[in-house]
C-alpha cells in the first residue's frame, strides 16, 4: 500500500486519506474527554483551588496532537497514526492493570 493507495480487506476498499481522518477523529473523541476527566481528578474530591489536579496527564493530548500532525506528512504518515493511538493504548493498559491488581474487586 502506498500513501495514496487503497486498503483492501475482505472486499472493503478504503482510501488511506479517509482512514486517516476517521482514525484521528475517533482517537481524538476518545483521548481528549478522557484525558481532561482524569486530569481534573476524575471522580475524586479536589481539595486544591486549581481545576486540573494532575496536569501532567494533559501531555496525552499533546502526544495525540503530535501524532495527528505527523500523520499528514507523506513519509511518516503511518508513524503518526501509531503515535496518535498511544493515549488509547495507555488507557486500555491502565484499565487492565487496575483489573488485574484487584482494584475493582
Amino acid at each position: 500500500m502506498d500513501y495514496y493507495g487503497k486498503i483492501s480487506e475482505g472486499g472493503i476498499t478504503l482510501n488511506f486519506k479517509i482512514y486517516r481522518i476517521l482514525h484521528l477523529i475517533l482517537t481524538g473523541i476518545i483521548t481528549i474527554p478522557i484525558t481532561i476527566f482524569l486530569a481534573a481528578g476524575a471522580i475524586g474530591e479536589n481539595y486544591t483551588e486549581s481545576f486540573f489536579v494532575d496536569p501532567e496527564l494533559l501531555l496525552l493530548i499533546v502526544l495525540w496532537f503530535i501524532g495527528a500532525v505527523i500523520s499528514f506528512h507523506k513519509r511518516f504518515a503511518k508513524y503518526g497514526l501509531i503515535i496518535s493511538a498511544l493515549p488509547i493504548i495507555f488507557f486500555v493498559g491502565a484499565i487492565l492493570y487496575s483489573i488485574i491488581s484487584g482494584f475493582f474487586i
